[in-house]
């Protein structure tokens, strides 16, 4: 393969690094010291290849040894700043270390052991080797007593504070079965305390539900499953079970009189108790026999406490699916136009994107998208929605006040806003909206609809974020692609961190842009026997000579991880980063209603990487996802400042700041936890209550149980990390040194070739 076609790279140039590069003078051959020997030429493909390798410690050093011209020079200035970085990213992360281990044991001494494990955590994450850190004495100690203390606070039903615990000793433990059901029971007890309190609209994602839908649900699992042995008798047990915990909660109790009412309720326990146990102790089970004990138990419901339909049939079915995988679920006519919206791409509405602000209770515009009324209208990111055609949506869920502001194409739909202290209302007519998920640099200064995905246009480099894979993301890439060729482009970082994937024909269709015809991009072998195949490449590639590097993290999944994992088997790219996500199954649609629609999203298949491997992340697996060819970590803190640049980044207008979650309080009210990364927020402050009323109420809850008060404690953790992208960095400066040896094959050519770089 010639050297264009080994198109490795990675870099370094955000920020920083531009700088330094700007000081060093352009290459001329001219300037050259020395004529260049047979050795120097070996000791420059050398420090190249080390480079490539991802070996940047030893490049650096060898790139000492090589004789001092402009082109050597150069590099050996940006290797030389990489390594100054790199020592000072972990000096940072040995302060760390050394502060969250004190904070861990000062915890322990209190016995505040989901305090101590979530220091734990935070300290492997800063450990020069988690591996060993798992070992020390104090750790395995401190694990014990958790254990102790979770079962005891199951024993009391303390649902939440014993999630606390399995959920960072989950985190300590990577992909523990034990403690990962552990934190499911616990979060299934919690969830059913919650989901009937007062003001909660319980209802509104079970709308239309219906019992044949479970029954068509459990018939197309049995005929398109992967595993063709799947057990219906543990599922309808499970779905049984289900049911009865429903019976048992003390919410639901309050809410629906016959759960109320003790005489109608140990009826209804008991005649499901009666299912559950002839399904124990039936031979097997197929799926119309799994049906017909489902229809028995919402008879048995219905003569007994009489509760609603949709609620009984939803429970059941979370049971049941529960015990198949993560990935398979019922998509229930509540759930189908925005499932629908985000796998096709585009919607009808008004363009915005929303959240809901925990401090306030209001729903909280992100950002407008590009080109939408929305956008033209003028909404800002940090504008408030109030209310929706004249109706208060303070109390609606973000779904539903989703599905009030879409509507039907060329309608009209009335926001009440609030900026600042200012309120007005803003008439939009609804119209097609396409989610772009192709994304640059930043957006484009003059025309903020438009992205400048130049990272390093002196040198050629591009910089392309694809955020998800939806119908049209290929042909919004390959545009990208073309119109950077003509200005220019000779090297490209695929960023695909954090896109949890999408449509799988366009995982395909992107990795063939950068193959060989004939290559394999990936194989599917599962239970429907006419999707099964083996996707080779059809043509050569658009783009299969362009030097690259994909960028992925923990947060890479499926469609990512098929691009990541054939563009690395097949040598097409160096991957960089951090371990994907492992998520190497293939889920199909089937439905299970037409009126209202409704379906079942169910595994059918794996898939299989170029080389073999399938590298899906099951229960109490050692090895999953696509490992990158040059594992760049990144701490929690580092996460943070990277997720807030790709914010800022996203955000047309100016971007909200955001407090950062990883700085506590001095007083300490309980822990801080990574909101937006992707680690969960149950049990995290809301910022509705301070960190004095917090203690306030502790220590009136200690009264009550006749404890003695414990001091607040003292643990600052100020987020003091630069605002930088060291995986983005790591790509830029190995893609520019590639692109360097490809014009400079030798030293002797820089004599005689003024290079197509500059400064």
């Amino acid at each position: 393969m010639n050297q264009t076609r080994n198109r490795w790279a990675m870099g370094l140039g955000t920020g920083w690094f531009l700088a330094a590069a700007m000081m060093i003078a352009p290459v001329r051959g001219q300037q050259l010291a020395s004529a260049s020997t047979a050795k120097d030429d070996e000791l420059w493909k050398r420090t190249i290849e080390l480079v490539q390798q991802g070996d940047l410690s030893k490049a650096a050093a060898n790139a000492q040894t090589l004789p001092p011209t402009d082109l050597t020079q150069k590099v050996r200035g940006w290797l030389e700043e990489y390594e100054k970085v790199q020592a000072q990213r972990k000096e940072l992360d040995r302060q760390d270390f050394e502060m969250y281990v004190r904070y861990a044991k000062e915890r322990i001494e209190r016995k505040e052991y989901a305090l101590a494990l979530e220091k734990a955590v935070r300290a492997q994450d800063n450990a020069s080797d988690g591996a060993l850190f798992l070992k020390e004495p104090w750790l395995e100690s401190l694990v014990k007593d958790s254990l102790t203390e979770a079962q005891r606070l199951e024993g009391e039903s303390e649902w939440e504070k014993a999630w606390e615990i399995y959920y960072y000793l989950g985190m300590l433990f990577e992909n523990h079965a034990e403690y990962q059901k552990r934190e499911r029971v616990c979060l299934n007890h919690l969830r059913l305390e919650r989901i009937f309190e007062k003001d909660n609209k319980w209802d509104e994602p079970l709308r239309d539900i219906r019992l044949d839908m479970a029954a068509h649900t459990l018939e197309k699992l049995g005929e398109y499953y992967v595993d063709e042995n799947l057990d219906f008798r543990q599922l309808t047990q499970a779905a049984l079970e289900q049911l009865l915990l429903l019976t048992e909660s003390k919410s639901a109790q309050e809410r629906f009189a016959g759960l109320g009412d003790e005489a109608k309720r140990r009826e209804c326990q008991d005649r499901l108790r009666e299912r559950l146990r002839q399904v124990t102790q039936s031979a097997k089970l197929d799926p119309r026999g799994a049906a017909e004990y489902f229809a028995r138990a919402l008879d048995a419901v219905r003569k007994t406490v009489d509760l609603p339909e949709n609620l009984v049939v939803s429970e059941m079915m979370r049971g049941a699916l529960e015990n198949v995988d993560d990935f398979t679920s019922n998509i229930w006519p509540a759930d189908w136009d925005e499932f629908a919206k985000h796998t096709q791409g585009d919607f009808i509405g008004v363009g915005i994107s929303i959240i809901k602000n925990a401090k306030l209770g209001l729903v909280e515009v992100v950002s407008p998208l590009e080109d939408t009324p929305a956008y033209r209208a003028g909404v800002q990111p940090g504008d408030f929605i109030l209310k929706v055609n004249g109706q208060d949506i303070s109390e609606y869920s973000i779904n539903r006040v989703v599905d009030t502001i879409t509507g039907p194409k060329g309608t009209q739909v009335t926001l009440s806003m609030r900026r600042g202290s200012e309120e007005f209302d803003l008439t939009l007519t609804r119209e097609q909206v396409v989610i772009h998920t192709v994304k640059g640099v930043q957006r484009d200064a003059s025309d903020p609809q438009r992205w400048n995905f130049w990272l390093d246009k002196e040198h050629g480099v591009a910089h392309v974020r694809v955020t998800s894979f939806a119908k049209n993301t290929v042909s919004e890439l390959e545009a990208v692609l073309s119109q950077l060729r003509t200005e220019g482009m000779r090297g490209l970082i695929l960023d695909l961190r954090g896109n949890p994937g999408g449509l799988l024909d366009q995982a395909e269709n992107m990795s063939a842009l950068f193959l060989e015809s004939g290559q394999k991009v990936h194989s599917i072998n599962g239970r429907i026997p006419k999707d099964n195949k083996v996707f080779t490449v059809k043509a050569p590639g658009a783009f299969r000579d362009l030097p690259l590097t994909v960028l992925v993290d923990e947060n890479s999944a499926s469609a990512s991880e098929i691009v990541s994992g054939a563009l690395r088997d097949n040598k097409a790219a160096l991957v960089v980063g951090e371990r994907t996500y492992g998520k190497f199954s293939v889920q199909n649609l089937i439905p299970v209603s037409r009126v209202p629609p409704a379906a079942l999203k169910v595994t059918t298949a794996h898939y299989y990487l170029p080389s073999g491997a399938s590298l899906h992340r099951a229960p109490g697996a050692k090895t999953w996802g696509v490992e990158p060819n040059i594992s760049v970590p990144l701490v929690r803190k580092e996460m943070f400042k990277v997720y807030q640049m790709r914010r800022k980044a996203d955000v047309i207008g100016v971007a909200k700041e955001e407090e950062d979650p990883l700085a506590e309080p001095a007083a300490d009210a309980g822990e801080e936890g990574d909101a937006g990364m992707g680690e969960g927020d149950a049990g995290e402050k809301t910022g509705t209550e301070s960190a004095d009323d917090a203690d306030k109420k502790a220590a009136e809850e200690n009264l009550e149980e006749d404890k003695p008060k414990l001091p607040p404690l003292e643990q600052p953790d100020k987020n003091d990390r630069p605002e930088v992208d060291p995986q983005l960095d790591t790509a830029l400066l190995i893609l520019r040194v590639t692109l360097l040896g490809q014009d400079f094959p030798t030293l002797a050519t820089a004599a005689t070739k003024t290079p197509a770089v500059h400064d």
